[in-house]
C-alpha cells in the first residue's frame, strides 16, 4: 500500500467556474491495488461538504481494457482519501470527482 502523488496525476477540470465541478485524475501506470490519493477538494472549488460523486476506472491490459473499480472514499476536513480497490496492480486509474462550490443540503 503507497500513497500517490496528486503532483504526479493528470487533472482534468471538464466544467470551470461554475456551481458544479467536475474533473478526472489519471494516475501513472503504477497504481496498485490498496494504494490511496488524498485530494483537497478546495484546491478544485468544491465545498468540504460539497461532494456528491466518485467514480473510478482501471486501464490495465496495456490499455485495451478499461474496467470499473469500486474504491472506497473517505472525507476529513475536506481532503478527500480516495483508496484504490482490490484487483489489479500496476496500472492507470481514472477517477472522476463531482462536486458543488457550496456545501450540500442533508436534511
Amino acid at each position: 500500500m503507497g500513497a500517490i502523488d496528486i503532483a504526479d496525476c493528470t487533472v482534468t477540470d471538464t466544467i470551470p467556474n461554475l456551481g458544479l465541478k467536475e474533473f478526472y485524475i489519471q494516475t501513472k501506470d503504477t497504481v496498485d491495488a490498496a494504494d490511496t490519493i488524498d485530494i483537497t477538494l478546495a484546491d478544485y472549488g468544491i465545498s468540504p461538504t460539497g461532494l456528491l460523486a466518485v467514480q473510478s476506472w482501471a486501464h490495465n491490459t496495456s490499455n485495451s481494457v478499461i474496467i470499473s473499480e469500486a474504491n472506497t472514499t473517505s472525507v476529513t476536513a475536506g481532503v478527500l482519501t480516495v483508496t484504490i480497490a482490490a484487483g489489479t496492480d500496476d496500472d492507470v486509474r481514472v477517477i472522476k470527482i463531482v462536486g458543488r462550490a457550496i456545501p450540500n443540503v442533508t436534511a
